[in-house]
């Protein structure tokens, strides 16, 4: 079985990346850079370049694709929203006619929590909640879905979208609230950030979010969209409490409580579908995670 994988550059794509070929599995790693940021070599490849992808697929045959690359969050290319729409839309969907052309057997897609949107009430989020997205981003992560189930229904295509809440870890670049506590613990700073001490935060270590796609290549039965969670829902101040048990130097200061705010994040993702179709729940405690990650932010910073 080869597997191509899209954005294996990024936070997700490398770990799936890395776990993959530990089993042996054979591994085509695709991005827009030739090279990750570690060195390691891949196929430059531009998903809106539909001549570049044909060549790839007739040149690789993959039997699986796993697809991790693309604008990668809503704080990312805000003052660029049709830049947006383009590399997460048309981007996946030249990707799924590739794979529908050359007759891939399955395709694992990388959403995000983002396509559920404002949700009223704070009880579980289910699978078949309807998806209310309340920025650009969300909504190509929601429309990309809709086209896995287009491809599936209309082409026969398998397709599964694993719907990852905000993951953390070892190569991240994009904001994120445990990254900025830790890097600002380690150097002597103090944290001062504008989020709201009560604005909902959902976690997923990369180390577990890469083991739920693996698990999701391993059940070609289980189709549609599952959650993918660490843990529960926390506000950021108990997300700030719960990093400075593992780095007491921690100090921040978040902004007053917002009730308004936090009303516009969904309630925490039911993985209950998740671990009785894929076999996968998270792995990593949220203490373990970050102690992990705080020795390899150490070592990064040591050796600038």
């Amino acid at each position: 079985m080869t597997v191509l994988v899209t954005g294996s550059a990024g936070l997700v794509g490398h770990a799936v990346r890395r776990r993959l070929e530990a089993s042996g599995t054979p591994v085509v790693p695709l991005d827009v850079v030739a090279r990750s940021g570690d060195g390691v070599e891949q196929v430059a490849a531009d998903l809106l370049d539909t001549d570049r992808l044909e060549e790839v697929f007739s040149a690789t045959r993959p039997d699986v694709v796993v697809h991790a690359g693309g604008v990668s969050g809503p704080m990312v290319r805000t003052d660029d929203p049709v830049g947006i729409v383009r590399v997460n839309v048309d981007g996946t969907a030249n990707l799924l006619d590739a794979a529908r052309r050359h007759g891939v057997g399955r395709v694992v897609y990388c959403s995000s929590v983002a396509a559920y949107g404002r949700i009223a009430g704070d009880g579980p989020v289910v699978e078949e909640t309807p998806l209310h997205p309340t920025n650009v981003y969300g909504a190509t992560k929601a429309a990309g879905e809709q086209l896995l189930e287009a491809y599936r229904h209309q082409f026969g295509l398998p397709t599964v979208a694993l719907r990852l809440v905000a993951v953390f870890g070892p190569r991240r670049s994009t904001d994120c609230l445990i990254r900025t506590l830790l890097v600002d613990a380690a150097e002597g700073r103090r944290t001062r950030t504008g989020l709201p001490a009560d604005a909902p935060q959902q976690y997923v270590y990369v180390d577990d979010a890469a083991d739920a796609v693996v698990a999701a290549i391993g059940h070609p039965e289980s189709v549609g969209a599952y959650n993918i969670t660490g843990g529960g829902r926390s506000t950021a101040a108990e997300i700030v409490d719960a990093v400075r048990a593992v780095e007491p130097r921690v100090d921040a200061e978040l902004a007053p409580a917002d009730p308004a705010a936090a009303a516009g994040w969904p309630g925490p993702l039911d993985p209950t579908a998740t671990a009785r179709d894929l076999g996968w729940t998270a792995g990593w405690t949220f203490s373990e995670a970050v102690r992990a990650y705080r020795d390899r932010l150490a070592q990064e910073l040591a050796d600038r």
